[in-house]
């Protein structure tokens, strides 16, 4: 028998197995989730903007980074076609991913309506029938994986119009929405996306949140009716909404906000700064809503919500301007948060 060492047998050590990964689905089945993608698509649009242009809807590939719509036939980027764990998917920016796993097919889907049914009256128009797109699939992809989801979307368009130049200033400095592809050029190049994709849907987030779901959704189909097979200029798009805004809402006729958001440029820096005043009966929440890095002229309509332990919170609207605006609003509880713009329904910084 071997001589005693002193020292304890060492016991093998267990073998690791590591599985193997499972296998990618098929092309099939990626074929299949994009159809089943689209026709969810069409008829969540076909439900809230009527028929769409034709009654059948042909999905074709095409080679690069873009798609197209046109009357019963939309072109879908073949990165749209790849499953959304593909690594040439993986190593694009979160945003570009949600782009093409999530957007890119209901954005090509509802051209079937902003681009087809109803067409822009002229270069100066055309941003209107991208932006309506674009909003129409974020409300999908809304629909789809919730309210979060969209804003996340919206928070990335707000970086891209905030990143800098080489020239100095934002992207959003490099021009209003209505210059459409005059907007791409050498010292910006990619502003026209930025603002005619990004700020456009911002701009119809932001009509959509002073109107409310309801009155945003009919005013949608409304120039679905009232466009049908015409064109629709951004004039007349703005007297359209202007229509659907809540009785005695600041800027009823939109003119304020048409004038800082799509005639012109500039995003706005706001600061809030509040205190509660008084007891019982008399106590208020006062505070003063202060706006710079933008023109003297430029004016937004911004909501100040104060939330309270117990019962519903307070919603008051600040129209601000070049010196601090001062609100004042009567509580019968103690606040217990006092915020600005909670849920991001202005473009700001």
């Amino acid at each position: 028998p071997p001589l005693w060492t002193g020292r304890r047998p060492q016991r093998p050590e267990p073998a690791v197995i590591v599985p193997e990964p499972p296998p990618l689905p098929g092309p099939r089945v990626r074929l299949q989730e994009l159809a089943s993608e689209v026709a969810s698509a069409l008829e969540f649009m076909t439900g809230r903007f009527g028929p769409p242009a034709l009654e059948t809807l042909a999905v074709s590939p095409v080679p690069g980074t873009f798609g197209q719509g046109f009357p019963g036939l939309i072109y879908l980027s073949t990165l749209a076609y790849l499953n959304p764990s593909d690594n040439v998917l993986t190593r694009l920016t979160p945003r570009n991913q949600t782009f093409f796993t999530d957007l890119l097919q209901a954005h090509e889907t509802a051209h079937q309506w902003w681009g087809n049914i109803v067409t822009a009256a002229g270069y100066h128009d055309a941003w209107l029938m991208e932006a309506l797109a674009n909003y129409s699939a974020l409300l999908y992809l809304e629909r789809r994986k919730g309210r979060r989801a969209a804003q996340s979307m919206l928070e990335e368009y707000r970086t891209a119009l905030l990143e800098k130049l080489e020239s100095g200033g934002f992207v959003d400095s490099a021009g209003p929405i209505v210059l459409g592809d005059r907007l791409e050029s050498s010292l910006a190049p990619h502003a026209r996306r930025a603002i005619i994709y990004g700020k456009g849907s911002w701009i119809l987030h932001m009509l959509r949140c002073r109107m409310g779901d309801a009155r945003f959704l009919e005013m949608l189909a409304e120039l679905r009716r009232r466009h049908e097979w015409k064109t629709v200029s951004t004039a007349q798009f703005r007297e359209l909404a202007a229509r659907y805004m809540p009785p005695k809402a600041p800027d009823a006729n939109l003119e304020y906000f048409f004038d800082q958001w799509v005639y012109g440029t500039g995003i706005p820096a706001l600061k809030l700064t509040h205190a509660t005043k008084g007891k019982g009966r008399a106590m208020r929440v006062v505070g003063t809503v202060t706006q710079s890095e933008v023109d003297p002229l430029f004016t937004a309509v911004v909501p100040v919500e104060v939330q309270f332990a117990r019962g519903k919170s307070i919603t008051h609207l600040v129209e601000t301007g070049p010196d601090p605006v001062e609100f004042s609003i009567p509580v019968t509880q103690a606040p217990s948060r006092v915020l600005l713009d909670p849920a991001r329904t202005v473009l700001r910084r």
